[in-house]
């Protein structure tokens, strides 16, 4: 019996920090399977955007340790897909 994939984001926008790479970029993948829109964020571009299903995540440069730099990267999100629904904030980091 095949159940597929029971999740659906469908309509659904998320901000996955420090998705660009490692769990962040699975995390990210699996919301873009799942018809997520979903706003990547790190300190510098990626070379690749995670993606799934020919879906590809946005990115905005973002140092989530600046709080003027966040409330960017939400109106970013908001502004790019119309609305904020998740959160997963995934980024890590000690200060400078």
């Amino acid at each position: 019996m095949e159940l597929g994939n029971p999740i659906d984001f469908t309509g659904r926008v998320a901000i996955v920090t420090g998705g660009t790479q490692g769990i962040g970029a699975v995390i990210a993948e699996t919301f873009l399977a799942a018809g997520a829109e979903v706003m990547v964020c790190a300190r510098t571009a990626p070379t690749t955007l995670p993606s799934s299903g020919g879906r590809h995540a946005a990115f905005h440069p973002t140092d989530v340790r600046d709080p003027a730099a966040a409330a960017r990267l939400v109106a970013a999100t908001a502004e790019r897909f119309g609305r904020l629904d998740i959160l997963v904030n995934n980024a890590g980091g000690s200060p400078d």
